[in-house]
């Protein structure tokens, strides 16, 4: 009875010095940081990624709790950014850089997609852009093609003046469409169009895609995007927040089926077969020539430049930008 005794104190201590140790251990712990997250629009397969770096534990060992929301267009991420409301965001490069020309405190620290998905859906095929004028467009006020489209006029030599925009919010597009309230929307390739096509087949039509980058469009797609003040406070933060990013694109890439099941347990009236396909066609936009040269996630002076130039010239900004203007971080 005494060994027994005296084996049992012992356990006791060292169970409590273990409990102790690893009470000692979370208290030493740092917090994790609480922030707010924007996507560019609402939630489509391109946005998977966000949420397996959350699920993954990825933005956690970087030190964050994420919170991930939806937005109706680039425009409203860059004031929810530039306001304070939101953290961090992803937003389309254009307006991005129509944004910081006219004084928004903001930056990119990270290449999300490396050419854009944009275009517009329509019943019938519009396949340059002189066809869409006097064509009514379905678009949000804060959509980003509402920035992209002038730009493409004007590198057309076509006047920007002659769209004829119609303001609706995202989610009554698909109906302006096909009840022929509407002869074009503001999609994508990855995000809408698999669900457009699903429902339009229900009902025995046929959907087509213009895409801004077959018109043109070439520069960076969707960028991340960070208050100035947030970036001039704390810049390791935002690298860290990149890297748990590039993490979860890289895990997301090698698990598509993963992916889609991840997405759809965390928004169950999403659709996993969809949310697959969206995921499938944002990765054509991630892994290009230049990414392949270059690294995911980076960008390079010339073409920063180029972007800048080319938004500039089309919609007549006086302000001297550089590529240091527009991005905080521009290596992996």
């Amino acid at each position: 009875m005494h060994k027994l005794g005296i084996l049992t104190a012992s356990l006791a201590a060292m169970l409590g010095f273990g409990g102790l140790m690893t009470v000692e251990a979370q208290a030493q712990a740092p917090a994790l940081k609480k922030i707010t997250f924007l996507t560019n629009y609402v939630y489509n397969g391109r946005h998977a990624p966000f949420f397996v770096g959350r699920d993954k534990g990825f933005y956690k060992e970087a030190g964050f709790d994420i919170d991930i929301a939806p937005a109706t267009g680039s425009g409203f991420v860059i004031a929810a950014v530039d306001g304070g409301k939101a953290d961090y965001g992803m937003a389309e490069i254009g307006p991005v850089v129509q944004a910081i020309a006219k004084g928004a405190k903001l930056k990119a620290f990270m290449v999300y997609t490396d050419v854009t998905t944009s275009g517009l859906a329509s019943l019938t095929p519009f396949k340059t852009p002189d066809s869409i004028i006097g064509k009514r467009i379905a678009a949000s006020q804060t959509d980003s093609a509402r920035v992209v489209l002038p730009i493409i006029f004007d590198e057309k030599k076509l006047d920007a003046s002659k769209l004829d925009w119609q303001a609706a919010d995202p989610g009554v597009y698909f109906s302006l469409l096909l009840s022929n309230r509407a002869d074009l929307f503001t999609a994508s390739s990855d995000g809408d169009m698999p669900a457009l096509t699903k429902v339009a087949t229900a009902q025995g039509k046929t959907v087509e895609f213009s895409s801004f980058v077959d018109w043109g469009y070439d520069v960076f797609g969707y960028v991340l995007v960070a208050g100035t003040p947030t970036l001039e406070k704390n810049l390791d933060e935002a690298r860290r927040f990149a890297a748990a990013t590039r993490k979860a694109v890289e895990y997301a890439i090698k698990n598509p089926e993963e992916t889609a099941e991840i997405m759809v347990k965390a928004n169950p009236a999403m659709n996993r077969d969809t949310v697959l396909t969206q995921w499938t066609g944002a990765i054509k936009s991630i892994q290009t020539p230049y990414t392949a040269e270059h690294g995911y996630g980076a960008a390079e002076d010339k073409r920063i430049q180029r972007t800048i130039d080319l938004v500039k010239k089309a919609l007549k900004l006086d302000a001297a930008l550089t590529p240091d203007d527009l991005f905080a971080i521009k290596g992996k």
